[in-house]
C-alpha cells in the first residue's frame, strides 16, 4: 500500500466516530437504526459517517427488505490492521437482541 493510501484509510478509521461505529460492526452486521444509538446522533450523520466508510471499502452494506445492514468488508486490505486497532478500544454496549430502534 503506497503511502497516500495508507494515510488515507489511517484518517478515515481514525475518526472517533467511525472507530465507535466500526467498534459496533465488529460483533456482525447493524442496521443504521441500530447504528444511531451508538452514537446518538441524527441518522443522516451516522449515513455520513458509513458512506465515508463504504467509499474506502472498509464496511459493506446489504439491503434486507426495507432496511440496509452494514458490515466490515473483512477482504479488504487493511483488514488485519482494522481488526488489531479495534482490540485496543473497549467494547461498545449495542443491544443485539432484535432490531428494535428499526421497527
Amino acid at each position: 500500500m503506497e503511502a497516500a493510501a495508507l494515510e488515507r484509510y489511517l484518517k478515515t478509521v481514525g475518526d472517533q466516530s467511525r472507530l465507535r461505529l466500526l467498534k459496533a460492526l465488529e460483533g456482525g452486521s447493524l442496521c443504521i437504526c441500530d447504528l444511531q444509538s451508538v452514537l446518538a446522533i441524527s441518522q443522516p450523520a451516522v449515513s455520513q459517517h458509513m458512506h465515508r466508510l463504504k467509499k474506502d471499502g472498509i464496511v459493506r452494506d446489504e439491503k434486507r427488505g426495507r432496511w440496509v445492514y452494514w458490515s466490515i468488508h473483512t477482504e479488504h486490505p487493511q483488514y488485519k490492521l482494522l481488526v488489531d486497532l479495534l482490540q485496543l478500544l473497549p467494547a461498545e454496549a449495542v443491544d443485539r437482541s432484535e432490531d428494535m430502534s428499526c421497527k
